[in-house]
């Protein structure tokens, strides 16, 4: 609280009760490191084994010390997706100083030497598993007990071949369970970016450890069917970001447990299915160490994960988004395709949500095909309203970049910030500044649609709580940038 690192409710994004400190990152730094002094102190055997790897864990040490702060600055005032970046790769540096790195990796019998690419590979590992359990933490407890199952799932795999490995991974599991007694639904602390971060650098760290079958050759399929469903969440958020257009750093609500709370889960029954799933993934991982069969990792995390899309619980819609892209790619390579789709190829995509945004969306295209433009992307993202859509529309024979004007515009209507409309055009020969007022005038009908159409959404769902805006507390904020609560349904 004197750091003033607290979490507040801002009726957009943050939609918590109440203020809420964000301490779990140094309460988890200072938990562990007692309990490995406290292992180094009365347990000589066990400070042998610890000063045996002094190095590692000098630069696991600075790695978590700096994650830390970074995420406690972020929790604070606020850094950019960039800046955050930057920092998680300064925290990796001193693990990469400290010996961590993958030289080469074996699945399924093959051998990958990685020569050059053996830093970029380890960066990359790491900031997956960053980044995984950064933007997991959605619900209260979520990353915590996810943290949990894939800290004991690290050490099952060390045993007994790593045992240093495996201690930490106690610690740390030790140290989340602890933690789990104050973050559970209602939880009166939250994790924050210094908390998640810190777990998701040593789980990162310590399933490459524990993976080891030689100097630097690392079993890649065991540690990866750990963190199959965090690195699945994030991937999904990645691939769902770019082909809508947006920036990786830009936030929604599709995420796993949105999706899960969307279908009427609780918050705790959200938490309890994913590290249910993270538990079915990284028990297959942890036995097919011991027998020595990749495949019954492989196929379990394949399963788990086809059923998810399968039965539209999570990834339905990205993998659609897949699908539509590469059928508009072979289209465009068939001779005639592209005269088939002369008005402009358009891909429309709803996250969430049932609000009639196809019909505003006629309304741009129209405008589009009216004033010759280039191209344009509507984003709508309302996160306290649960509604999420997006759609472009690209004409056909774009002109030379150096022809083309942008503008990217932010929706606001009813005091709600909607989304954002971002157009392409080419420059006219004739007067640009008499055009560009016809362009805006045109966007007009556009407007007074959108604010009719969030004015409805706005007194339907004030509506639905019988006027009432009382709110039923889920979890804890959206470091991702959603809404944590949801609307509570009349009784």
């Amino acid at each position: 609280m004197a750091l003033d690192v607290i979490d507040r409710p801002d009726s957009h994004r943050k939609l918590h009760a109440q203020d809420t400190p964000l301490g779990g990152g140094i309460v988890l730094l200072l938990a562990s490191v007692v309990a490995v002094l406290g292992l180094m102190i009365f347990s000589p055997n066990w400070r042998a084994n610890l000063l045996e790897n002094a190095w590692f864990l000098s630069g696991l040490l600075a790695g978590v010390v700096t994650i830390c702060i970074i995420g406690t600055i972020d929790d604070r005032f606020g850094l950019r997706g960039r800046q955050k970046l930057i920092g998680q790769i300064v925290a990796t540096a001193f693990l990469l100083l400290a010996g961590l790195r993958i030289d080469s990796f074996v699945v399924f019998g093959f051998n990958v030497e990685l020569g050059l690419l053996a830093v970029p590979f380890t960066v990359f590992w790491m900031l997956g598993a960053v980044n995984a359990l950064n933007l997991i933490d959605g619900v209260d407890g979520l990353a915590t007990s996810v943290g949990t199952v894939l800290c004991l799932a690290i050490a099952g795999m060390s045993y007994p071949e790593h045992p240093v490995e495996m201690m930490l991974a106690l610690v740390i599991a030790g140290s989340l369970v602890g933690f789990l007694v104050f973050n559970s639904p209602p939880a009166s602390i939250f994790l924050g970016d210094g908390g998640s971060m810190l777990i998701g650098l040593v789980v990162g760290a310590l399933a490459i450890r524990s993976s080891l079958k030689g100097p630097a050759v690392v079993a890649l399929t065991a540690p990866t069917a750990v963190m199959a469903i965090p690195i699945f969440d994030v991937g999904m958020a990645i691939l769902r970001r770019k082909m809508t257009g947006r920036s990786i750093y830009s936030t929604d609500r599709g995420h796993l447990h949105h999706s899960l709370l969307r279908r009427g889960f609780s918050g705790r029954k959200t938490v309890v299915t994913i590290s249910v799933l993270c538990l079915v993934t990284a028990s297959a991982a942890v036995v097919s160490v011991h027998q020595d069969n990749e495949s019954l990792a492989a196929t379990t995390t394949l399963a788990v994960m086809g059923i998810l899309i399968a039965s539209r619980f999570f990834g339905h819609q990205e993998f659609l988004l897949v699908c539509r892209r590469a059928k508009n790619f072979v289209v465009s390579l068939i001779p005639g395709g592209q005269r088939r789709n002369a008005n402009g190829q358009q891909l429309q995509t709803r996250l969430q949500g049932d609000q009639e945004w196809n019909a505003l969306w006629e309304t741009l295209t129209s405008f589009a095909e009216r004033f010759d433009l280039n191209s344009i992307q509507l984003n709508v993202n309302i996160p306290a309203f649960h509604e999420e859509y997006h759609a472009t529309w690209n004409r056909k024979g774009s002109p030379d970049s150096t022809e083309l004007w942008r503008s990217d515009i932010p929706l606001v209507a009813h005091h709600v910030t909607v989304g954002r409309l971002r157009v392409t055009g080419a420059c006219h020969t004739n007067s640009v500044c008499t055009w560009m007022g016809d362009l805006i005038a045109g966007l007009k009908p556009f407007e007074s649609q959108m604010a009719e159409l969030v004015g409805q959404i706005c007194d339907d769902d004030f509506s639905g709580n019988n006027g009432s805006s009382e709110l039923k507390q889920v979890g804890p904020r959206e470091e991702d940038g959603a809404a944590r609560l949801v609307r509570s349904q009349p009784k």
